[in-house]
């Protein structure tokens, strides 16, 4: 993992979109303030995919594949029980990660998701 994805308050930058321009993508991190610009093909109009993805990490990790000891890392392997316990093989793919999505979304509005407390236990 390289450095540039690296969050000064937490384990890794959670970046919020403040500009979509023709030329570029102007994000920011909610938490360290970090700016970074993604300069858009010409023609096409599309950023660089894989600095996008190393950058939101966050936003991509699964529970399953080449990802998985990474998000095992960040949220443990309490969600991932729950995730499965939900689907027991009663839905499809996509259902399952929309219940992925959801839980995330309810991980962030736990007590303490910002602070740094809650980040010392990862390495």
């Amino acid at each position: 993992m390289r450095d540039d994805s690296k969050c000064g308050k937490r384990v890794y930058c959670d970046f919020e979109v403040t500009g979509d321009f023709p030329g570029a993508q102007v994000e920011f991190c909610v938490n360290c303030g970090k700016k970074v610009v993604y300069h858009k093909a010409r023609g096409t109009g599309r950023i660089d995919n894989a600095k996008y993805l190393r950058d939101h990490i966050l936003h991509t990790v699964q529970p399953w594949g080449r990802t998985r000891s990474l998000f095992l890392k960040l949220y443990g392997e309490k969600p991932l029980r729950l995730l499965l316990e939900r689907c027991h093989g009663k839905k499809t793919e996509r259902e399952v990660q929309d219940e992925w999505e959801d839980m995330k979304k309810d991980l962030r509005k736990r007590p303490g998701w910002g602070m740094r407390k809650f980040w010392l236990d990862v390495p």
